[in-house]
């Protein structure tokens, strides 16, 4: 059990007692060291540690003079996500929803009018490969005769703490009227374009976005906060992606 659930229930056991024995000043003490509890109980996002896990990836033989591609192109897209974990570890909690895969489809399809792009076909994730294994994505793309790969890798961090409002939370009824409970989404997102005949990367763009809600402990859902991160990040980086295309000249032009 996290420490943090722990010490709310020790808490609430201790203002049961003492609120029958009608202590108020002992009340007083539960309740100000909880405020001083609350104030630490946060873990930051480990921008160095996310960037290492984007940069870190396994690509062979690349190629020492590679060629120029041309525009437009055909490309396999694939998006993938990991979520750092409090420990610093990272795991397969959050995944893009089929929401930002329409997001990532209305950009491409533009890019497609724009004439950016000839085509572009989805790699669908097994779930057996990690998104650093750029090796194996590249075969796979390969396999369908495609100019370059595109990839949306992120890492996202999610924090849930209680702030001093949450003291009310022990009314019960302040558990649904106050907001006490809050929860950080952090997102970090590489976009990087590979020429799968020379393996080499010849496009990045980076995008980070955070998303802050406070509400009532009861009716609060993280879902809110990470749905939310990923939108916007999303789209900071497929805008930046699609202007970088625009500074590509289109074939015939």
């Amino acid at each position: 059990m996290p420490k943090l659930q722990i010490l709310i229930i020790l808490v609430v056991l201790a203002g049961l007692h003492v609120i029958l024995e009608g202590d108020m000043k002992n009340i007083s003490i539960i309740l100000a060291l909880l405020l001083i509890y609350l104030s630490g109980c946060t873990t930051g996002f480990n921008r160095e540690a996310a960037e290492r896990r984007l940069a870190d990836v396994n690509l062979d033989r690349v190629s020492s003079s590679p060629n120029t591609l041309k525009i437009p192109l055909k490309v396999a897209v694939y998006a993938d996500m990991e979520t750092m974990t409090r420990s610093g570890q990272f795991e397969d909690r959050w995944i893009w929803s089929t929401g930002d895969m329409q997001l990532i489809a209305s950009y491409l399809d533009n890019l497609v009018e724009l004439k950016y792009l000839s085509e572009y076909f989805i790699i669908p994730d097994d779930n057996q490969h990690s998104m650093q294994d750029i090796n194996y994505l590249i075969g796979e793309a390969k396999k369908h005769d495609v100019d370059a790969l595109l990839t949306l890798r992120g890492v996202i961090k999610v924090n849930k703490y209680l702030n001093p409002a949450a003291i009310l939370d022990l009314t019960i009824i302040g558990a649904c009227l106050f907001p006490g409970s809050n929860r950080d989404a952090t997102l970090l997102v590489y976009m990087n374009l590979w020429n799968v005949k020379d393996n080499d990367c010849i496009l990045t763009v980076k995008g980070e976005g955070e998303k802050k809600i406070s509400e009532p402990t009861f009716l609060i859902d993280t879902q809110d906060a990470v749905d939310a991160v990923k939108y916007d990040t999303l789209r900071q980086v497929l805008s930046e992606f699609k202007k970088r295309c625009r500074e590509i000249k289109p074939a015939g032009k």
